[in-house]
């Protein structure tokens, strides 16, 4: 039982008296009532007796200190400094190891990780963006997509894993003086962020079909590769039913090809976010002499970009993800691809008399939904094309309209080929 002391306030005094009569015997409502205190007093005091170490030098009756137990470690002066130097030699961007480099938080980390620092040893992210501002370094964000008013009602594709959609798109073109024009072709993992880019003298199929072979030899094969209606995509501008060369090949390899709405970049905003960083850190600010000097100087960017994204996901564990790669020795005779089954989609704006145009030819919908989006595909094997619409608010996708689609040729039977 405790015993109460002159030096104490009259307040603890209070509450060693009320612990007391608890343990006398009293009932806590005439203790309570006697001492004009509620019951959860009572309660919280009795608890903080019991729970005591009666071997500690403390006492249970006094008040807690309020103050953060976990007081933040200050981040002294060195490693604000390193911070500083960092961010001064990303955004100045005068050796290899630092030009065409991003320059926010989590880019300080990654370099602080390449120049030897653990983990532990790294400021938090919060943390770098405090010593950023403190030192006035701010600079204004480049402007992003914006997300689509629709929640993203127009697409089918929730990608989260590795490979599950790429998205391609070209950019430029730019003129070189004294060489020409060069456009630079880019394509984009969607969940991971991983990108593969090449640049070429001219915006042509045969650049297109050379790019995606070298980037699935290199990178894995993915499920849908997503783009915009450009002739060297979608091919023939004209006639209608007819398949690229572009579709042709991912038919034959697996992949499903997705159509963006015409004239509608923010549809692709992975990889028009690529394309900006690209602008901001290379195409936009480098002199560059020739096709293999922009080549080489995109090389690093490249580098540095896809080391960044591989720092980000170090902890999930992406060889456990599956992964198929055109074999080093593929050939095909890519004049000459024939037409796979498989599915080709498109994302397509009803007009107001309630069709959508596919392939340069008109198929109804219902004029209901004139101004939405809808998804659009078509089975070469079965040869339908059927229409997809999402409610505002609905969770899946529901079928609104199947055509018949004849095809005016042989559709091969799809082999796993690798």
């Amino acid at each position: 039982m405790a015993k109460p002391d002159e030096s104490y306030t009259e307040v603890e005094h209070e509450r060693i008296d009320a612990v007391n009569q608890y343990q006398r015997g009293e009932r806590p409502s005439k203790i309570c009532k006697s001492l004009g205190r509620s019951r959860v007093w009572l309660r919280k005091w009795i608890r903080r007796y019991d729970d005591f170490d009666k071997s500690s030098k403390r006492e249970w009756f006094r008040d807690e200190s309020r103050a953060p137990k976990n007081v933040r470690r200050k981040t002294d002066s060195e490693m604000e400094q390193l911070v500083v130097n960092v961010r001064k030699s990303l955004m100045e961007g005068k050796t290899k190891d630092t030009k065409y480099r991003c320059i926010g938080a989590d880019e300080i980390q990654f370099r602080m990780h390449e120049l030897g620092y653990s983990e532990n040893e790294t400021p938090s992210l919060s943390t770098i963006k405090r010593i950023i501002k403190k030192n006035g370094m701010v600079v204004q964000k480049r402007k992003r997509y914006i997300k689509c008013k629709s929640k993203k009602r127009y697409t089918l594709l929730n990608p989260t894993e590795a490979n599950d959609v790429h998205q391609m798109d070209f950019v430029g073109p730019r003129h070189i003086k004294g060489y020409g024009v060069i456009s630079s072709l880019h394509l984009i993992d969607v969940a991971f962020n991983r990108a593969y880019a090449k640049q070429y003298a001219g915006r042509s199929m045969d650049n297109v079909i050379e790019f995606l072979i070298g980037c699935w030899a290199e990178n894995a094969i993915p499920n849908y590769l997503q783009m915009d209606n450009g002739a060297y995509f979608i091919g023939d501008l004209i006639h209608s039913r007819h398949f690229s060369r572009v579709v042709r090949l991912c038919l034959y390899l697996g992949v499903e090809p997705v159509f963006i709405a015409p004239r509608k970049p923010w549809m692709n905003g992975a990889i028009e976010d690529f394309n900006g960083e690209f602008g901001d850190k290379l195409w936009e600010r480098g002199q560059f002499r020739d096709l293999e000097h922009l080549r080489r100087e995109a090389k690093i960017f490249l580098e540095h970009h896809n080391n960044r994204q591989d720092w980000k996901c170090r902890k999930i564990n992406r060889e456990a993800i599956p992964q198929r790669r055109i074999p080093w020795d593929f050939e095909i005779d890519t004049n000459n691809l024939p037409l796979t089954e498989g599915e080709v989609h498109f994302i397509r704006q009803v007009k107001e008399n309630g069709t959508i145009s596919v392939l340069n030819e008109d198929f109804s919908v219902d004029k209901s939904l004139a101004h939405e989006y809808v998804w659009v595909t078509i089975d070469t094997k079965h040869e339908q094309l059927m229409i997809y619409y999402r409610e505002k608010n609905a969770e899946a996708a529901g079928l609104v309209k199947v055509h018949e689609y004849r095809i005016d040729e042989d559709v091969k039977e799809f082999k796993v080929v690798f």
